[in-house]
């Protein structure tokens, strides 16, 4: 029996609770083996300056899971010379693991912007799409996407979950502004203690 692998992707800067729900969403619902977290190292579509070293947000996500037996983080992107391309991550982990069935876990807006990534087509060529959006809306038939991989409706498994207002971008503003990670309650306790001990989002 072929094992069954969540990838979740992203910055993670900061990882945070919508994150560990939607890959604990995505296992119960498409009964996943395990999920891999992948961290980017360097995101080619998010070049920000004030983005956070990536071993320390590779540090976050593994104090993120250190309480989850089920999921994993990798190196992968972090360890990756230059940009990273989502296809040949999804390539090379399916060379390591030939006798896995992988789902790459993403959100409805990923999905919507997927036309513009790099070769789109390799990714569905190895994974299905685990797509965290709560009406199953799918792809809309004049999206561009749908004309790059005809088939991609086949490729599409959605995950239900409730709508999270959290996001990184948001979270880390307000602890840039000085709020005590202690009291985020969008931060699991070791992800909010890991940045408190070590002042990753502070100005001093």
């Amino acid at each position: 029996m072929k094992n069954r692998i969540g990838l979740l992707g992203g910055t993670f800067d900061p990882p945070h609770c919508a994150h560990l729900e939607l890959a604990s969403a995505a296992r119960r619902q498409l009964n996943l083996d395990s999920v891999i977290f992948i961290p980017a190292g360097n995101p080619w579509r998010k070049d920000r300056v004030d983005l956070t070293s990536a071993e320390l947000r590779y540090a976050m996500v593994q104090e993120a899971i250190s309480e989850l037996s089920w999921a994993t983080v990798s190196r992968i992107e972090v360890d990756r010379v230059g940009p990273t391309y989502t296809f040949e991550t999804l390539e090379a982990l399916q060379a390591g693991q030939p006798e896995a069935v992988f789902w790459f876990v993403i959100g409805a807006d990923s999905l919507a912007d997927m036309s513009n990534w790099v070769q789109p087509e390799r990714i569905i060529a190895k994974a299905r799409l685990a797509i965290a959006d709560r009406e199953g809306a799918g792809i809309d038939p004049d999206d561009r996407l749908l004309k790059l991989i005809p088939n991609i409706r086949e490729k599409l498994d959605f995950v239900q979950m409730e709508a999270l207002a959290t996001t990184s971008t948001n979270l880390r503003a307000r602890l840039q502004s000085g709020v005590n990670p202690l009291e985020e309650v969008d931060l699991s306790g070791p992800v909010a203690e890991f940045i408190k001990r070590n002042g990753v989002y502070s100005s001093s």
